[in-house]
């Protein structure tokens, strides 16, 4: 994301214009536009017109919009965002308050891939991903194969999601003592169709390391078969991203031995860079802490919410979803304890939904904390009940009754 015009402050309203370069972005969009907020950006709308013989015309023109966003929705497999809401800004075309839906997707030769943000409050967590997202040196450069015999998932791992590119699943018959010509054409069948997958999703000049994670010896295998096809095709340029490989066990071929991949040590040490493996670390340092002292975690809103009053959080760890949430004020009051974390010198970790530590984390009510002094007292509270929230204008934002939850303080 290239960060075009800024006119805004942190903790204040404006507007951003920002230019979409790759699906890393659009996930980071998704993240940054709230309802309420202002999107103008290019789009297509069909427009009538009639003729002086009464016939009625349609045609579909290109024109630069601005809507006040009501629902937004993010599409990895079409690689576009979708933002509808209602047009804002009246122009020769389109009168002001008709509906429209914008689909935003990365530049490319035909789209410009240029949106305008316009927020009446920009808080420390949104801010910050922006900044983030418009960090070129924080870009994803990891991708990962995940296979067994028959089955292969391709993955492109980013700082804020993994993205799966393509599933490959292919019948393979049992080897039989006559003979295992089917099961070895199967497998090679196999082999071809992910080595073709690789190719095709794989930006060599940009990823500088592909794992590779199977059962057994699979992956020599693939390996192997990758660089003999490559040699016979005469493609010099992939037989020499041989060293990016690096061969990794797991346990099955399914997404979600991405995670203890990345929590091997050996592997985390080789890609320090990403911001996925320091949440995974982050994750696996709490759950080795819950098996030896309960009283020194917490999870779940009410719980990390109770934590966060006694200024007891060391680590908090929160999965992004929160930030979404319909009701501004819950999230000004996650905003206030990141904030509150942060000022009391603590560490946090924002994960991504997306990410397999996310969704993990998402299995923990969204939220966790490592706290600095042991607290039993929270093990009383339920990690799954929502904290009742006190109004901005007081000195605590959190566990207390809330005089009126109005969404329009901060619009």
């Amino acid at each position: 994301m290239k960060l075009i015009n800024r006119k805004m402050e942190k903790h204040g309203s404006g507007t951003v214009k920002v230019k979409l370069e790759d699906d890393e972005d659009l996930w980071q969009l998704y993240n940054l536009v709230m309802i309420g907020d202002t999107v103008r950006a290019s789009t297509w709308r069909k427009l009538q017109s009639t003729n002086t013989t009464g016939t009625v015309l349609t045609n579909k023109i290109r024109l630069t919009l601005t809507i006040r966003v009501t629902g937004i929705d993010f599409d990895p497999i079409g690689s576009l965002v979708r933002c509808s809401g209602v047009i804002s800004q009246e122009n020769d075309h389109v009168k002001q308050g008709v509906h429209h839906t914008i689909a935003i997707t990365p530049v490319s030769s035909t789209m410009s891939g240029e949106v305008s943000i316009g927020k009446q409050y920009w808080d420390t967590v949104v801010f910050q991903r922006l900044l983030d997202a418009c960090d070129s040196s924080k870009k994803a450069d990891v991708a990962a194969v995940v296979m067994q015999e028959g089955l292969a998932h391709v993955c492109l791992i980013t700082p804020s999601m993994t993205l799966l590119k393509q599933k490959i699943d292919v019948p393979i018959p049992r080897k039989r003592r006559s003979g295992a010509t089917a099961h070895d054409k199967s497998l090679t069948r196999f082999y071809d169709a992910v080595f073709q997958s690789v190719v095709r999703h794989i930006e060599w000049s940009v990823v500088k390391c592909l794992l590779v994670c199977s059962p057994g010896f699979v992956n020599q295998d693939f390996l192997k078969y990758c660089m003999d096809e490559a040699t016979r095709r005469e493609m010099r340029d992939f037989v020499k991203t041989k060293d990016k490989w690096i061969l990794v066990p797991a346990s099955s071929g399914h997404m979600h031995c991405l995670k203890e991949v990345m929590s091997d040590k050996n592997i985390a040490s080789k890609l320090t860079d990403t911001k996925a493996t320091a949440d995974v670390q982050c994750l696996d340092r709490f759950f080795k802490m819950m098996e030896v002292d309960q009283d020194r975690v917490a999870y779940g809103p009410l719980p990390v919410f109770a934590a966060g009053e006694k200024q007891a959080i060391e680590v908090l760890m929160v999965v992004d979803s929160l930030f979404r949430s319909k009701s501004i004020a819950t999230r000004r009051a996650w905003v206030k304890l990141v904030e509150d974390v942060q000022d009391l010198g603590g560490e946090v970790h924002i994960f991504s939904s997306m990410h397999v530590s996310g969704e993990q984390l998402a299995n923990l009510c969204g939220c966790a904390a490592l706290l600095r002094f042991p607290c039993p007292e929270l093990n009383d509270l339920d990690s799954e009940e929502e904290p009742v929230l006190k109004p901005s204008g007081q000195s605590n934002l959190y566990l207390d009754d809330l005089a009126g939850d109005d969404d329009n303080d901060y619009m």
